[in-house]
């Protein structure tokens, strides 16, 4: 299960993963994210995860070739996840990333949407 949702006027959006998620899903999330990025160029993300089970092999594959065609197009990120998926995602993904990003507890996204939102730049 994937949610979307855009937040135009800080070039941002959230995306809820839960369960198992299927190559379709994928690619209609990946399809929105894409035109997001090109009316906005570089966007932030929110990626609140939850009851993950895993995806299909195809959602895989398609997901590792977005990030590799996406990796500069991000310039915040925000993970909510348990500290499992944390780990998991700091040892696979962090390592590629080339902007802030933040973890947060699952009961946490107020505060990960508040820094996803926050001006570049701006003073505490």
């Amino acid at each position: 299960m994937l949610s979307y949702k855009e937040y135009d006027n800080a070039h941002a959006v959230e995306i809820v993963i839960g369960g198992r998620v299927s190559t379709e899903e994928f690619d209609r999330m990946a399809g929105k994210l894409e035109a997001f990025i090109a009316r906005h160029g570089k966007v932030r993300v929110l990626e609140v995860v939850r009851d993950f089970e895993g995806m299909d092999a195809g959602a895989f594959w398609h997901d590792v070739k977005f990030s590799l065609r996406h990796l500069k197009d991000f310039n915040r990120v925000a993970v909510c996840s348990s500290p499992e998926i944390r780990n998991l995602w700091s040892a696979l993904v962090a390592p590629f990333m080339d902007c802030e990003v933040e973890h947060f507890e699952l009961d946490e996204i107020e505060a990960a949407r508040d820094w996803l939102m926050w001006p570049e730049g701006a003073v505490d």
